[in-house]
């Protein structure tokens, strides 16, 4: 599975040029109905700093199918109705919103898309190679590779393309009217921003990874202390270390935290978001951790396929 040993990689180039050197958005809902609920944001923070390989709207999962050059496809949450959207080879950050699904394509140097929900009106949205897309209401917002990872929106037709800062970014999140992201210009500590890219702020002083913003708080990855989970308040205050475990994978889903296990083979365990009752949910060595409905979907790193688990730990199942 190209795509997620590039996102691997990627991680670890990250982290390791932040010691040296010092780009996901929410998920609102339009809750007026069940299974008919429609995405105001593609996915939620946590699956796109995990690389994106899952989203889910309504009744249905869209996901990188491992076993198929990492091509997008749909399926129902009960397993039904699988169908294959886009012929893009290498994808990732998928966010379905609306009628469409947004996401990076590698097959063509990372390039943003879209493609409608049953497949239709494939459109590549910009010439630049891209990485942790959040659309967000009519906005796009994406870590820019072609001009030193700054961060960058556009509308979601491929209009009104512009910088919102000159920081090497990672990690990006957009939550409340503010864009937090990983800023490699300053020791890849935590800042924030507004989405028109003003009151640039910094929120921290660790060297910061795989960042997820829920709610109030910012849960992420301390390299500063061996790539401990630690949480702040969106404000900056309120450091808090949560456990004594090592992880470049983190993901939050109600009042759980799933995680890469650095120290255990690279397992998903998870804990409360107090750092108590500490639990292993698999086997497998794990890592792209995304959290869809009531399933875990995950790059199993020994045969580079992806599997999903239930939230509890069972259902194992390679999914194709």
């Amino acid at each position: 599975m190209k795509r997620a040993k590039v996102f691997s990689l990627l991680i670890l180039f990250v982290l390791s040029a932040s010691v040296f050197a010092g780009c996901s958005p929410d998920a609102d809902k339009n809750t007026s109905g069940g299974d008919t609920a429609v995405n105001t944001s593609g996915n939620t923070s946590g699956n796109i700093s995990n690389g994106g390989i899952a989203s889910k709207q309504g009744d249905w999962i869209y996901y990188i199918n491992g076993s198929d050059s990492d091509k997008i496809y749909k399926i129902k949450a009960d397993g039904t109705g699988k169908a294959k959207l886009s012929d893009d080879e290498a994808a990732s950050s998928i966010n379905a919103a609306g009628d469409w699904i947004y996401y990076r394509s590698c097959s063509d140097v990372c390039s943003l898309y879209k493609v409608k929900t049953d497949g239709t009106q494939r459109t590549k949205l910009g010439e630049d190679s891209v990485d942790y897309v959040n659309a967000a209401g009519d906005w796009i917002y994406y870590c820019n590779y072609s001009d030193n990872y700054k961060v960058y929106k556009i509308k979601t037709d491929g209009t009104g393309r512009t910088k919102l800062s000159d920081d090497a970014s990672a990690f990006i999140n957009v939550s409340g009217g503010w864009i937090y992201y990983q800023n490699s210009s300053d020791g890849s500590k935590i800042y924030r921003m507004k989405t028109d890219g003003t009151e640039r702020a910094k929120l921290n002083e660790d060297i910061s990874g795989s960042i997820d913003v829920v709610g109030d708080w910012i849960y992420y990855s301390n390299s500063s202390d061996d790539r401990k989970i630690y949480k702040i308040k969106t404000d900056g205050t309120g450091r808090t270390k949560l456990g004594e475990d090592s992880t470049s994978y983190i993901n939050n889903s109600g009042d759980w935290i799933y995680y890469q296990n650095a120290g255990d083979g690279s397992k998903i365990y998870r804990m409360n978001t107090d750092g108590t009752e500490k639990t292993k949910m698999n086997e497998d060595g794990s890592n792209s951790i995304n959290i869809v409905g009531d399933w875990i979907y995950y790059l199993n790193i020994s045969d580079d396929n992806i599997y999903r688990i239930k939230t509890d730990g069972t259902g194992r199942v390679e999914v194709n």
